[in-house]
Protein backbone atom coordinates (compact mmCIF):
# COMPACT_ATOMS: atom_id res chain seq x y z
CA UNK A 1 0.00 0.00 0.00
CA UNK A 2 1.29 3.08 -0.80
CA UNK A 3 2.20 6.43 1.10
CA UNK A 4 -0.68 8.29 -0.20
CA UNK A 5 -3.34 5.39 0.42
CA UNK A 6 -2.44 5.12 3.79
CA UNK A 7 -2.70 9.14 4.36
CA UNK A 8 -6.26 8.98 2.54
CA UNK A 9 -6.76 5.85 4.97
CA UNK A 10 -5.84 7.29 7.76
CA UNK A 11 -8.10 10.93 7.36
CA UNK A 12 -10.82 8.77 6.66
CA UNK A 13 -10.49 7.47 9.71
CA UNK A 14 -9.77 10.89 11.90
CA UNK A 15 -13.16 11.66 9.71
CA UNK A 16 -14.99 9.17 11.01
CA UNK A 17 -13.80 9.72 14.54
CA UNK A 18 -14.58 13.71 14.88
CA UNK A 19 -18.62 12.58 13.25
CA UNK A 20 -19.00 9.98 15.98
CA UNK A 21 -17.61 12.89 18.76
CA UNK A 22 -19.95 15.66 17.08
CA UNK A 23 -23.02 12.16 16.89
CA UNK A 24 -22.36 11.47 20.48
CA UNK A 25 -22.22 15.29 21.72
CA UNK A 26 -25.62 15.95 19.50
CA UNK A 27 -27.14 13.25 21.38
CA UNK A 28 -25.89 14.12 24.22
CA UNK A 29 -27.31 17.86 23.91
CA UNK A 30 -30.62 16.55 22.69
CA UNK A 31 -31.03 14.38 26.32
CA UNK A 32 -30.27 17.30 27.91
CA UNK A 33 -32.21 19.94 26.71
CA UNK A 34 -34.90 17.27 27.08
CA UNK A 35 -34.69 16.15 30.49
CA UNK A 36 -34.15 20.25 31.36
CA UNK A 37 -37.41 21.31 28.96
CA UNK A 38 -39.69 18.67 29.96
CA UNK A 39 -39.11 18.52 33.68
CA UNK A 40 -42.12 18.80 34.98
CA UNK A 41 -42.67 21.90 37.26
CA UNK A 42 -46.22 21.89 37.28
CA UNK A 43 -49.38 20.15 37.49
CA UNK A 44 -52.85 21.47 36.84
CA UNK A 45 -55.89 19.45 37.62
CA UNK A 46 -59.44 19.44 36.75
CA UNK A 47 -62.50 18.17 37.60
CA UNK A 48 -61.88 16.97 40.99
CA UNK A 49 -63.78 17.03 43.94
CA UNK A 50 -63.33 14.17 46.39
CA UNK A 51 -60.00 14.03 45.91
CA UNK A 52 -57.53 17.17 46.79
CA UNK A 53 -55.14 18.03 44.02
CA UNK A 54 -52.06 16.71 46.17
CA UNK A 55 -53.47 13.67 45.97
CA UNK A 56 -54.06 13.27 42.38
CA UNK A 57 -50.38 14.94 41.21
CA UNK A 58 -48.56 12.43 44.36
CA UNK A 59 -50.79 9.60 42.07
CA UNK A 60 -49.42 10.96 38.50
CA UNK A 61 -45.62 11.03 40.69
CA UNK A 62 -45.29 7.88 41.95
CA UNK A 63 -42.47 6.36 40.45
CA UNK A 64 -38.81 7.64 39.67
CA UNK A 65 -39.18 8.53 36.29
CA UNK A 66 -42.32 10.77 36.79
CA UNK A 67 -40.63 14.04 36.88
CA UNK A 68 -40.62 14.06 33.03
CA UNK A 69 -43.15 15.49 31.09
CA UNK A 70 -43.34 13.13 28.16
CA UNK A 71 -42.44 9.99 29.79
CA UNK A 72 -45.91 10.64 32.00
CA UNK A 73 -47.74 11.28 29.16
CA UNK A 74 -46.56 7.68 27.78
CA UNK A 75 -47.51 5.81 31.01
CA UNK A 76 -51.15 7.52 30.65
CA UNK A 77 -51.65 7.07 27.28
CA UNK A 78 -49.97 3.88 26.85
CA UNK A 79 -49.72 1.25 29.43
CA UNK A 80 -51.73 -0.21 32.03
CA UNK A 81 -51.88 1.61 35.00
CA UNK A 82 -53.80 1.48 38.65
CA UNK A 83 -56.82 4.01 38.67
CA UNK A 84 -56.89 5.60 41.98
CA UNK A 85 -59.87 4.21 43.75
CA UNK A 86 -62.25 7.40 43.71
CA UNK A 87 -61.61 8.12 39.64
CA UNK A 88 -63.37 6.71 37.09
CA UNK A 89 -61.46 7.92 34.43
CA UNK A 90 -58.12 10.39 33.99
CA UNK A 91 -57.01 12.61 30.71
CA UNK A 92 -53.15 13.14 30.91
CA UNK A 93 -52.18 15.94 28.49
CA UNK A 94 -48.88 18.14 28.23
CA UNK A 95 -50.22 22.33 28.55
CA UNK A 96 -46.20 23.09 27.79
CA UNK A 97 -43.34 21.12 28.08
CA UNK A 98 -43.01 21.37 32.05
CA UNK A 99 -46.78 21.83 32.58
CA UNK A 100 -48.66 18.22 33.10
CA UNK A 101 -52.71 19.33 32.89
CA UNK A 102 -54.82 16.04 34.18
CA UNK A 103 -58.68 16.10 33.48
CA UNK A 104 -60.45 13.73 35.66
CA UNK A 105 -63.78 11.75 36.35
CA UNK A 106 -64.32 10.36 39.52
CA UNK A 107 -66.94 8.27 41.10
CA UNK A 108 -70.54 9.53 41.17
CA UNK A 109 -71.51 9.75 44.72
CA UNK A 110 -75.17 9.21 45.51
CA UNK A 111 -75.28 9.35 49.22
CA UNK A 112 -73.75 9.84 52.24
CA UNK A 113 -74.54 8.44 55.72
CA UNK A 114 -73.47 10.01 59.06
CA UNK A 115 -71.42 7.96 61.16
CA UNK A 116 -69.93 9.44 64.30
CA UNK A 117 -69.10 13.32 63.65
CA UNK A 118 -68.51 12.18 60.24
CA UNK A 119 -70.37 12.70 56.20
CA UNK A 120 -69.83 9.38 55.07
CA UNK A 121 -69.80 9.81 51.26
CA UNK A 122 -70.55 6.23 49.39
CA UNK A 123 -71.44 5.53 45.27
CA UNK A 124 -73.74 3.16 43.84
CA UNK A 125 -71.94 0.20 45.05
CA UNK A 126 -71.91 0.90 48.58
CA UNK A 127 -68.38 2.00 47.86
CA UNK A 128 -67.26 5.27 50.79
CA UNK A 129 -65.26 7.44 48.52
CA UNK A 130 -64.80 10.35 51.22
CA UNK A 131 -65.37 10.71 54.55
CA UNK A 132 -64.97 13.95 55.96
CA UNK A 133 -66.28 17.13 58.51
CA UNK A 134 -67.87 18.68 55.47
CA UNK A 135 -71.36 18.61 54.10
CA UNK A 136 -71.59 18.76 50.76
CA UNK A 137 -74.67 20.09 48.64
CA UNK A 138 -76.91 17.88 46.05
CA UNK A 139 -76.05 14.87 47.78
CA UNK A 140 -78.82 13.33 49.90
CA UNK A 141 -78.75 11.64 53.18
CA UNK A 142 -79.78 8.26 53.04
CA UNK A 143 -81.39 7.08 56.39
CA UNK A 144 -82.07 3.80 57.65
CA UNK A 145 -78.64 2.40 56.84
CA UNK A 146 -77.33 0.85 60.07
CA UNK A 147 -73.31 2.10 60.31
CA UNK A 148 -70.85 1.77 63.19
CA UNK A 149 -67.87 2.00 60.81
CA UNK A 150 -66.72 3.19 57.51
CA UNK A 151 -63.65 2.20 55.89
CA UNK A 152 -62.54 4.72 53.12
CA UNK A 153 -62.87 2.75 49.82
CA UNK A 154 -63.98 -0.18 51.24
CA UNK A 155 -68.03 -1.63 50.85
CA UNK A 156 -69.84 -0.23 53.45
CA UNK A 157 -70.78 -2.99 55.96
CA UNK A 158 -75.05 -3.26 55.85
CA UNK A 159 -77.06 -6.00 55.36
CA UNK A 160 -78.32 -8.12 52.35
CA UNK A 161 -81.37 -5.93 52.49
CA UNK A 162 -79.85 -3.17 52.38
CA UNK A 163 -76.87 -3.67 49.56
CA UNK A 164 -79.97 -3.83 47.46
CA UNK A 165 -81.28 -0.60 47.91
CA UNK A 166 -77.32 0.65 46.65
CA UNK A 167 -78.41 -0.74 43.11
CA UNK A 168 -81.46 1.77 42.76
CA UNK A 169 -79.85 5.15 44.65
CA UNK A 170 -78.32 6.66 41.50
CA UNK A 171 -81.21 5.92 39.55
CA UNK A 172 -83.48 7.02 41.65
CA UNK A 173 -81.19 10.36 42.25
CA UNK A 174 -81.15 11.34 38.48
CA UNK A 175 -85.09 10.75 37.95
CA UNK A 176 -85.36 12.81 41.18
CA UNK A 177 -83.43 15.33 39.37
CA UNK A 178 -85.21 15.39 36.19
CA UNK A 179 -88.12 16.29 37.70
CA UNK A 180 -87.29 18.93 40.08
CA UNK A 181 -88.07 16.67 43.32
CA UNK A 182 -86.12 17.48 46.48
CA UNK A 183 -87.16 15.27 49.06
CA UNK A 184 -86.90 16.20 52.66
CA UNK A 185 -85.62 12.67 53.71
CA UNK A 186 -84.81 9.81 52.23
CA UNK A 187 -85.17 6.39 54.12
CA UNK A 188 -84.53 3.11 53.40
CA UNK A 189 -86.31 0.29 55.05
CA UNK A 190 -84.69 -2.82 54.28
CA UNK A 191 -84.38 -2.61 50.40
CA UNK A 192 -87.58 -0.28 50.32
CA UNK A 193 -87.11 3.21 49.99
CA UNK A 194 -89.30 6.09 51.30
CA UNK A 195 -89.16 9.96 50.33
CA UNK A 196 -90.68 12.51 52.10
CA UNK A 197 -92.05 15.54 50.84
CA UNK A 198 -93.00 18.05 53.92
CA UNK A 199 -96.02 15.95 55.34
CA UNK A 200 -96.32 13.44 52.66
CA UNK A 201 -94.43 10.05 52.50
CA UNK A 202 -94.13 8.44 49.32
CA UNK A 203 -93.59 5.03 49.77
CA UNK A 204 -91.37 4.07 46.25
CA UNK A 205 -90.44 0.19 47.14
CA UNK A 206 -86.97 -1.30 45.06
CA UNK A 207 -88.24 -1.76 41.63
CA UNK A 208 -89.24 0.45 38.75
CA UNK A 209 -88.60 3.37 40.85
CA UNK A 210 -88.18 6.11 37.64
CA UNK A 211 -91.91 5.14 36.42
CA UNK A 212 -93.37 5.26 40.25
CA UNK A 213 -91.02 8.88 40.96
CA UNK A 214 -92.59 10.17 37.69
CA UNK A 215 -96.44 9.40 38.92
CA UNK A 216 -95.17 12.10 42.54
CA UNK A 217 -95.12 15.25 40.71
CA UNK A 218 -98.51 15.69 39.73
CA UNK A 219 -99.89 14.18 42.46
CA UNK A 220 -98.14 16.18 45.49
CA UNK A 221 -100.23 18.95 43.00
CA UNK A 222 -102.88 17.55 43.45
CA UNK A 223 -102.96 16.33 47.40
CA UNK A 224 -102.03 20.48 48.41
CA UNK A 225 -101.85 20.39 52.52
CA UNK A 226 -102.84 17.29 52.96
CA UNK A 227 -101.08 15.13 55.16
CA UNK A 228 -100.62 11.30 54.47
CA UNK A 229 -98.91 8.43 52.73
CA UNK A 230 -98.69 7.78 49.21
CA UNK A 231 -98.04 4.06 48.29
CA UNK A 232 -96.21 3.31 44.95
CA UNK A 233 -94.49 0.44 46.10
CA UNK A 234 -96.44 -1.89 44.05
CA UNK A 235 -97.38 0.22 40.72
CA UNK A 236 -96.17 -0.75 37.51
CA UNK A 237 -97.70 -1.10 33.88
CA UNK A 238 -99.52 -4.26 35.45
CA UNK A 239 -100.89 -2.28 38.27
CA UNK A 240 -101.62 1.59 37.90
CA UNK A 241 -103.75 2.21 41.20
CA UNK A 242 -101.96 4.26 43.51
CA UNK A 243 -103.97 4.85 46.88
CA UNK A 244 -102.96 7.76 49.35
CA UNK A 245 -103.68 7.09 53.24
CA UNK A 246 -104.91 10.49 54.02
CA UNK A 247 -103.62 11.37 57.89
CA UNK A 248 -101.53 8.55 58.19
CA UNK A 249 -97.91 9.53 57.92
CA UNK A 250 -95.78 6.27 57.78
CA UNK A 251 -94.25 5.05 61.18
CA UNK A 252 -90.88 5.63 59.95
CA UNK A 253 -91.23 8.50 59.74
CA UNK A 254 -90.92 9.08 63.94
Amino acid sequence: MSEEQNHKKRRIKKRTIYAIILLVMLICFVMIGFLLLFQVRKIEVEGNQILSKQEIADWLQQDEFSTNSVYLLCKYHFTDYEMLPALEEAKVGLANPWTIRVQVTEKKIVGYIIVGDDFVYFDKDGVVLARTKEWWDDVPCIEGLTVSEAELFEELPVGKDNKKVFEHLLDMSNTLKKYDLKPDRILCRGSDLYLYFGNKCAIIGDENLADRIAQIPPILEKLGDQKGTLHLERYDEDHTTISFEKDVLSEESE
